[in-house]
Formats: structure tokens, sequence, C-alpha cells
């Protein structure tokens, strides 16, 4: 096959780096992942088990009967009027508590406990410490913290960890007779923050261009005052979309910090739902605070007017009309307060009504009545995953969906050129096993499938330029994530090879690359590509969407090739990419299931 590149002329068609951006959404398990915190439930939010009066992740300790003890839950009896576990031992009875299974650690480390605690009338001790889930080996290890204080306050401890363990389990015994309450307990890696640096420099390597936070439907019931205050105070929330809870251990200031540190743009999504425009106001002008605080002039950032209000199950849905109002309502207090603010609106062509089938213009309505407001509509693209018992079929229906997606796309350009605005995507994936029930925490398993699809969907993504200014993958972390984050350790997805494999070449100039391809079963072309032009170099990228066929390709006309990187799958289900730097000959052989970068000279 021969790649005939035809470069640009005209440079006016610019790929903004933006367009591998991703999302973080405060959903799920997300912060439990953000966090370096090793137990669940920290802050004992409950309700308490009505049988044993212990929050939910915990349990008694030894077993199901402790006489001589009384626990309960206090609603509102924590610091900032959260939750607190009551643990009352009034026959004086020693190793007898609560604890956690399921713990991860391991050997050489030294775990941080802190403790905010209280007692009644007078001094109560009790010991904090790990050991095997078999109950008669000897503890792993453990600490004494006396409590003295009738009102809260923040005790310390540390354990030095002499095994791995990946189901270690965590307990905190009474020792003394007393009642003690305890607000939150946090075991944590002595010589790390608050948050996971390891997870944020894996980070790194992806060069992130922006970030949304605190997400989608989460950001609807998502109040950042509860994320900003000093780390021990904040708040978790029921969240009223997913039912699940919103935590805000990882607020805006962490958020700003992680973009600052690392040259991220800010996105933030607006909680129109049960929100007001006062609070989108007052959070602009926090964050440009933060910056000026730190002797920095605020970026230009994105502010995003809320996430699915078209659409029946969003708290806060609402029609076209009701939308451009909320605009207006909106949009001056986060201009006022960040001046820098590039507003996205929500751009999806229709708006639902509350019967089956029952729909109306969006679009065309909020470009018509409210384009003076915004600088972007944005659109959302799923691709679902439809059963079929032929892989090859399944397979060949996602590449028929990106070439939907990507018409969807194209038509919210079209809409949108003609008004002087951009488009961006918020939220895009292949959506193929993820349920809210799957025990998983919301997982998708992402494998040679998925990056074939990703691949397809950033060259569609890099064709529309410079029309199309930003597109967020969801997501990041945990649910749906590139990243896992659990326990001691993370996993890095073959995802993150992907977006690593495209990012050097963005921002660029799009040209595009001729090839003569055979087409697959669905009619498409086995062989898709796309050029890039940077300062420094050209760069073609070729994906071949064949599961069978090899395809050699020449590469005497491209001119002097600086490197060659191939990411290939054995199978569809491969979960890690075989990676390789082919010669750079006058012919590279392109393996089925494989993306091919060449990196050229400059000069072509």
């Amino acid at each position: 096959m021969i790649i005939t590149p035809h470069y640009p002329a005209d440079v006016s068609a610019l790929v903004p780096a933006t367009v591998l951006g991703h999302n973080l959404e405060m959903a799920g398990d997300t912060i439990q992942g953000l966090v370096s915190d090793r137990l669940c439930n920290s802050t004992f939010r409950g309700p308490a088990n009505p049988e044993t009066g212990v929050a939910p992740g915990w349990d008694l300790a030894p077993g199901r009967g402790v006489p001589g003890m009384h626990l309960a839950g206090i609603p509102g009896g924590g610091l900032n009027g959260s939750d607190a576990q009551m643990i009352n031992n009034y026959a004086g009875h020693w190793n007898k508590g609560i604890l956690q299974t399921g713990r991860a650690i391991r050997a050489g480390e030294t775990l941080a406990v802190t403790c905010w605690a209280r007692c009644q009338h007078h001094p109560v001790t009790i010991r904090v410490g790990l050991r095997a889930t078999t109950s008669h080996l000897p503890e792993y290890t453990d600490a004494d913290i006396t409590v003295t204080t009738p009102y809260f306050a923040d005790y310390q401890a540390t354990l030095s960890v002499p095994v791995d363990d990946d189901n270690a389990v965590f307990f905190i015994y009474s020792q003394t007779e007393g009642e003690v309450v305890l607000d939150q307990i946090h075991l944590q890696p002595a010589d790390a923050g608050r948050l996971r640096t390891e997870l944020f420099d894996a980070w790194q390597s992806l060069r992130i261009p922006v970030l949304r936070f605190p997400g989608g439907c989460v950001s609807t019931g998502y109040h950042w005052r509860w994320g900003v205050q000093p780390p021990h105070l904040r708040q978790v929330q029921h969240d009223p979309v997913f039912k699940w809870d919103i935590h805000y251990a990882f607020g805006t200031e962490d958020y700003l910090a992680l973009c600052h540190e690392q040259g991220i743009r800010p996105h933030i999504t607006v909680n129109i739902g049960t929100g007001t425009p006062e609070d989108a106001g007052a959070w602009a002008v926090w964050c440009a605070d933060w910056f000026r605080q730190r002797g920095i002039e605020p970026p230009v950032m994105y502010w995003q007017m809320g996430n699915e209000h078209s659409s029946t199950h969003e708290l806060g849905h609402m029609s076209a009309a009701m939308y451009v109002d909320t605009l207006r309502d909106f949009v001056p207090a986060v201009r006022a307060g960040y001046p820098q603010a590039r507003i996205i609106a929500l751009g999806e062509e229709v708006g639902y009504g509350l019967r089956p089938g029952e729909s109306a213009p969006w679009r065309q309505v909020v470009l018509a009545d409210a384009a003076d407001l915004v600088d972007l509509l944005n659109v959302h693209l799923y691709a679902f995953s439809e059963y079929h018992p032929d892989t090859e079929q399944r397979y060949l229906r996602h590449l028929q969906q990106a070439e939907q997606l990507a018409g969807v796309a194209r038509n919210a350009v079209a809409d949108c050129r003609s008004y002087g605005k951009t488009v961006a995507v918020t939220e895009w994936n292949l959506w193929t096993t993820a349920t809210h029930y799957d025990g998983k925490g919301f997982y998708e398993p992402y494998d040679i499938e998925h990056a074939l699809f990703t691949a397809g969907m950033f060259h569609h993504f890099f064709r529309l330029a410079p029309n199309l200014e930003l597109t967020n993958f969801y997501e990041l972390l945990n649910p749906m994530g590139i990243y896992r984050c659990y326990g001691a350790t993370y996993q890095e997805s073959l995802l993150a090879d992907l977006f690593r494999l495209y990012r050097p070449a963005l921002p660029g100039w799009v040209f595009p690359v001729a090839i003569d391809s055979p087409p697959l079963p669905n009619a498409l072309a086995a062989l898709d590509a796309i050029g890039l032009q940077t300062d420094d170099a050209r760069w073609i990228f070729v994906v071949n969407r064949s599961l069978y066929e090899a395809y050699p390709i020449e590469m005497n006309a491209l001119g002097e090739i600086e490197t060659l990187q191939l990411l290939k799958g054995e199978d569809l289900a491969q979960q890690q990419f075989i990676q390789s730097q082919p010669d750079r000959g006058c012919e590279v052989e392109l393996p089925p299931r494989s993306i091919l970068r060449i990196r050229l000279h400059p000069a072509g």
C-alpha cells in the first residue's frame, strides 16, 4: 500500500491539544482512587447497622458478639455535622471494637494513622493495628492511642508493616473502660501526602491538555464549598443522580493544583441543577483568587453550563427556552468572577420531553437566542455495545458507530460555524460492559477493540479542525477509567499508551493522507491514515482495522523517516499492546489490529 501525504498549503486547520482531553468525575469510587487512604468509609458515614451499631464498611471485632460493649452511629455527631462512631466499653474488656477487612499493605511500608476522636468523662485508650484475616495468627503491627479530650482532636500513630497482604484486617480495639467517639480515621503511607502523588506522577506521561471536573451527572448535585474546607471538615454527601456518594476529599483546590503543576487547562462543570447563579459566581471568584494568591495570572479556563439537562434523567431537566434563561442567569455571574472563562453551553441537537418519543429542537434555540453568551457548544458521543454472537460482527458495528458519531459531530460543527462558535465533545467513549450494579465500580475492560475504536475517533476529531476545539474522554480514573486505583496499587490500561502515542503530534496542522485501502466486510476502509505537522516533525498515523489481514506499507515517498512506533494486539480481547519500533526500511508490514506512528523530518 502506498501512502501519499498531501502537505497543507493552507495551515489554518490547527488541531489543538485539547482534543485529547479527559474527564475526572467525582462519581462512585473516583475519590477513593485519588486519595492515599487505605480505609473505606473513613468518616463513618451511616446509617449504622441496626443490629451491630457499626457504620457501613466496618464490622464488630471479634465476631458478631461483643458483650460488655455498646456501639452506635451518631448522626450529626461529627466535626462538621457529619456522622460519628461511638464505642462504649462499659465492662473494661480488651481487644474488642471494630475492624475492616480487605486492606492492602506492603512490606516495608510505614503507615500513618490519623484519628479524630473525643472521650466522655475520662481518657480512653484504643489500640489500632493490622493483622491477618486468620485471627489466631500474631498481629502484624499495632500502636496505642490515648484519647484525652472531651472535644474532637487529631491523634496520630504509626504502623510499620512487615508483610505483603492484599486482604489484611485493620482494627480499632478498646483497651480501657469508657466511651470514645470517632469522627474519622485514616490509614495512609507516612511518606506520602493526603493524595495519590504516585498516580499523579504517572499522569505526567499523558501530558493531559484539559481535564473536566467535577464531572457530568455528578456536577448537578455538586456543591463546591464542601470541597474547599480543611480536609478533616470535608463532607460526604448523597449523590441524588447515581445514588452513590459524592466525596469532597479531592476538592477544587486539589484540582487546580494538579492542573497548574501539570500544565493542564481547567474545565469546570457548573451545577445548574441544585446550585444557584450566586454559587457559580462565587466559585468563579474563588478559582480566580486561587491563582492570584500564588502570583499567577488566572489562565484561560473552560466553564461548562450544566451537563445533560436536555434529557429527562438529569437534575434540572428543562426545555431549550428554559436553558437559555438559565444561561442568562449563570453566565454573567461566571464571567464577572472569572473574566478568562470560555463558556461551554449544552448543544445537543434535540431536547427530550417527559413522554416517550417527545422531543424538540435544542441546539438551534440556544444558538439563535444565546449565542452572545457562549463560546462553544457541546455534544456527548457514546457508542454502545450491542450483543452479537459473532465477535467480528460486533466489532464492525462499533466501527460503524464511530462513523455515525463523527457525523453527529460534523452536524454540530456545521450548525455552530455559521454563528462563529466552535464545538466541544465533553464526553465520549465506547461503552460495552460497565453498569452501575456490576460490583466492580462501573468497570469497562479496555482492550484492543476499544483501542481501534478510540484511534478511529481521534482521526475523526482531527479532521474537524479547527472547528472542534475540545474533547474529553470518559473517564480518567476508576468508573470506566483509563486508570484503576485501589488499595496500595494502581493499574494503567492500554488506552494510556494510545494517548501517549498521539500526544506529541498535538497541537498540529492536519493534512490528509491518501492510501489505497481494501474494504472491510462493512465497506469501511481497512486502513485509516491521517497526518499532523508540528514545528519539529511531520507525523503520519495509520490504523489497520482489519482483524486478519496484514498490509505492506511503502515508505519511499514519505521523505526522511526519524522513528516508527507500532502498537498491535493479537486479538480484540487483549488488554495490553505489543509495542515495537520497526526498522526504517522502504517497506513496513502493518499487522492486523494495529496502529503505526511515523515520525518524519519536518522538511518531509
